[in-house]
């Protein structure tokens, strides 16, 4: 049976006649930064979400990834390729009169050191907007809370896809072992009627999923999770749903510049409406976007998107497959393998042989101590 039918609903409860209903909106990831930078500057603040504004309409909560970090100050702590900085202003773009909660467990969180973070989460507190995903002294970011009529909801997320400064700071992404996590999930749901947690995880731009990812969210569903949304392939990957829950294992990008010519696939991305009424998520209604030549984010239409849902089901469906299950993890690995070579050759010939073994001996050291 498809995951998603054709009116791109996943029902999972009855609706309960006379019980006040609430809505929660999850996007893909948005990076103000770079080409998305330039046309805010270009063309204003409602430029990008022009063709689409009316998606933020009558949404409890509209909660999204924001893959860079804002700020004026700060400067690369590590020999990263790309760096997504943008400015407490972008934040503008938003509509206004909307409840936003930013996620910021993600790997550009930390470009520009440890300012830049505190930066970060100071424009998303002075926009107004909740914010989670971040650990240390400095601010009480790691969970949020949203009180609906229908239920209280909390939001926690994680990185395992983060570069995490290697040392106790203020601030820092949120970064933990698989151990570590089931105990928070463990601990807030049982104060919690509804506990949804964001993992930044993944191959990227890979369709399929990898097995650590898989069996990290399965781990949190176990735990007692209520859904695993899932970020950082920037591509949409498959749905599970595993033991009665919804696992998200990639929604892709709601506005970022990224090449879509020489990855197609990076222009899609899925929004979530999660519908709860009686503490209970009564269905998911997913809609699909794309992100145009110029930057603007528009719906999915017609052809393309019956060819999109048949990818996601056709993805989905190998969940229910040991044996496609394991041709999922292999095809996942293989091109794991082949963009962490090409990244090797390209840090040691930009930044030489002897920098860039430090980096990745010290990036190993930290995956292995958080295992």
């Amino acid at each position: 049976m498809s995951i998603l039918s054709s009116n791109w609903t996943i029902k999972l409860a009855d609706y309960v006649s006379k019980s006040p209903k609430s809505s929660m909106l999850f996007l893909g990831d948005i990076a103000l930064a770079r080409g998305v930078a330039r046309t805010i500057e270009r063309h204003g603040n409602d430029y990008n979400f022009m063709l689409v504004r009316d998606i933020f309409d009558e949404k409890s909560t509209v909660i999204f990834n924001l893959e860079c970090c804002l700020t004026e100050r700060g400067e690369p702590w590590e020999p990263k390729p790309v760096l997504m900085n943008g400015v407490e202003r972008y934040l503008n773009v938003f509509p206004q009169n909307v409840n936003y909660v930013a996620n910021v467990a993600n790997n550009h969180f930390l470009d520009l050191g440890v300012v830049g973070a505190q930066d970060t989460v100071d424009a998303v507190y002075k926009k107004g907007m909740g914010c989670f995903g971040a650990m240390g002294s400095y601010s009480e970011s790691f969970e949020h809370q949203v009180n609906l009529p229908s239920a209280n909801v909390s939001l926690i997320a994680y990185s395992p896809a983060a570069h995490p400064f290697p040392t106790d700071t203020e601030i820092n992404v949120s970064y933990k072992s698989v151990r570590e996590m089931v105990t928070d999930v463990k601990k807030l749901k049982m104060t919690a009627d509804l506990l949804l947690v964001s993992l930044h995880q993944g191959v990227e731009f890979c369709r399929y999923t990898d097995k650590v990812s898989r069996k990290r969210a399965q781990a949190l569903i176990d735990a007692g999770a209520d859904c695993v949304i899932c970020h950082h392939t920037h591509v949409i990957q498959g749905i599970e749903k595993y033991k009665g829950k919804i696992i998200f294992y990639g929604i892709g990008n709601f506005l970022i510049d990224i090449d879509t010519k020489a990855m197609p696939s990076t222009q899609y991305s899925l929004s979530l409406e999660f519908v709860i009424q009686d503490k209970e998520i009564k269905e998911i209604k997913v809609v699909p976007f794309f992100i145009n030549s110029e930057l603007q984010v528009e719906y999915l239409r017609g052809e393309d998107k019956y060819r999109l849902e048949q990818e996601i089901n056709w993805l989905s469906s190998f969940f229910s497959s040991v044996f496609f299950a394991q041709m999922n993890y292999v095809l996942a690995r293989a091109l794991w393998v082949k963009l962490h070579l090409k990244s090797v050759a390209n840090m040691c010939q930009r930044e030489g042989l002897a920098a860039a073994s430090r980096y990745y001996f010290s990036r190993v050291f930290i995956k292995l101590s958080n295992k």
